[in-house]
């Protein structure tokens, strides 16, 4: 009897493995998205240590609203206590017809019925308790809102464990009972500004400095067979809320808002002494977000002095597949805007321009060598949250990029072209600075000024 009863439990286990194991090979199906988490080197996060905890909040971007994100999972990652050789516990499904990411899914189909790829924002805690240490990650994970309902999505997070300031655990942190603690970023509505309707956002400003130079013309031009891309903003640091000048570490360049095939084109005349812009309608967001520890209830939570800043594009107005924008000839943005573009920035020259000769925006502005990234339109997003919203002025040099993305690359398509005397002004020669932002920015191993609002001075004297 005993040997019937081995036989039979053995034979559960084989089959409880082979099912195990085929869904692992099985490719993923179902209106879901399947997010496996590991760190910078491809291990299980639930595999950190002997004694861990991963706490896990995933945020999904919103096209409209007061809202700019609504939390769809917040919770941690589990090993579990049987079969942990089998499964590592380090994988969250997010199906697209719970409660909460529907709701998501919907609010973007009445924007765009026929899908865009947008944005999950993931961050993460790891509670080391063997080494007594805590990590903090962050990731984007971008999808397609449409795809997902038909096909589903899995994709490996990679989070870069020690990419962000690592410290011990407080003393009192317990993973268990009533007194459990846990982390959470929480927006900060009195340093944070979203405009619930789209506005003009400048792409290309144009400063035609002296009267006696010669006439410039600029354009801009987004073609529907590359794909428009608007990236992330983010901004870390300790306590910028309290400070005038804080120091922040701030990353773009691999992470995106909204990405779609889209169409623009325009352009514009500059008469010398006068100058120009070209714009977008969109709904750009400057949100300052502070991490909270929290103990057995999100009633009982202080603040850990840690912050950071999330900017980015959430919405561009459209007609078919183009972006509804235009040029302003002989004006600048609001002087409100200006003023913020100004203090955030300083002048970087990047060159001169004889008569009949042009350049491309993309010539000023990527970054090459060893290093590319590449970040294109620099929107600024910072100087019209200064301007129009309650954030303070430091956050002025704050930039969003936006710009084209190829098989192989990201490109921006414009220029500029000295007219000479060609409808008014002189044959001349005119030397240009561009505005580059106060803060260094990193994308990977790269580090780089940036634009902000691709400003461009045009003197004929390079001192004057």
């Amino acid at each position: 009897m005993k040997r019937k009863s081995w036989k039979v439990l053995s034979s559960i286990l084989a089959v409880l493995i082979v099912a195990t194991t085929a869904t692992k090979a099985l490719p993923f199906l179902g209106n879901s998205i399947n997010l496996v988490f590991v760190d910078e080197k491809g291990k299980p996060l639930t595999e950190f240590s002997k004694n861990v905890e991963v706490q896990v909040q995933i945020d999904a971007l919103l096209p409209k609203g007061e809202e700019v994100y609504k939390t769809v999972f917040y919770n941690s990652l589990k090993k579990p206590r049987f079969f942990g050789f089998l499964k590592k516990g380090n994988t969250i499904k997010l199906s697209a017809e719970s409660e909460e990411f529907s709701t998501v899914l919907q609010e973007w189909d009445k924007v765009y019925p026929e899908g865009i790829d947008t944005a999950l924002i993931i961050s993460v805690w790891i509670l080391d308790y063997e080494h007594n240490q805590l990590y903090r990650g962050f990731t984007v994970v971008n999808y397609n809102t449409k795809k997902v309902r038909m096909t589903g999505l899995r994709k490996t997070v990679k989070i870069n464990v020690h990419e962000l300031t690592s410290e011990p655990l407080p003393k009192d942190v317990t993973p268990l009972g009533s007194n459990r603690h846990f982390y959470i970023w929480r927006t900060d509505w009195s340093l944070s500004w979203r405009p619930t309707s789209y506005i003009e956002v400048p792409i290309l400003i144009v400063k035609n400095k002296n009267s006696n130079g010669p006439t410039l013309s600029a354009w801009v031009d987004i073609v529907r067979n590359r794909y428009s891309r608007f990236d992330y903003t983010f901004g870390y640091g300790y306590k910028i809320s309290q400070k005038d000048t804080p120091s922040l570490d701030i990353y773009s360049g691999q992470y995106y808002t909204i990405r779609k095939r889209l169409r623009f084109g325009d352009d514009m005349l500059i008469q010398p002494g006068k100058s120009g812009y070209i714009y977008i309608k969109a709904k750009p967001f400057h949100l300052h977000e502070k991490e909270y520890r929290c103990v057995g209830s999100l009633n009982r939570c202080t603040p850990t002095g840690y912050e950071r800043i999330q900017e980015g594009i959430r919405g561009v107005k459209t007609s078919g597949s183009r972006i509804i924008g235009g040029a302003r000839e002989n004006s600048l943005p609001p002087y409100s805007v200006m003023s913020k573009i100004y203090y955030g920035t300083t002048f970087d020259y990047v060159g001169k321009l004889n008569v009949n000769e042009k350049i491309y925006l993309g010539e000023l502005f990527n970054n090459e060598g060893s290093c590319t990234f590449s970040f294109g339109f620099g929107i600024p997003v910072g100087a019209l949250a200064a301007a129009f919203g309650p954030v303070p002025l430091w956050a002025s040099g704050l930039s969003v990029s936006f710009h084209y993305e190829t098989s192989d690359s990201l490109e921006v398509y414009g220029g500029i072209k000295n007219r000479g005397a060609n409808p008014w002004g002189h044959n001349k020669t005119v030397y240009f600075n561009t505005r580059i932002s106060r803060y260094t920015y990193h994308s990977g191993t790269c580090n780089m000024k940036v634009p902000v609002g691709v400003y461009i001075e045009a003197k004929t004297s390079r001192w004057s």
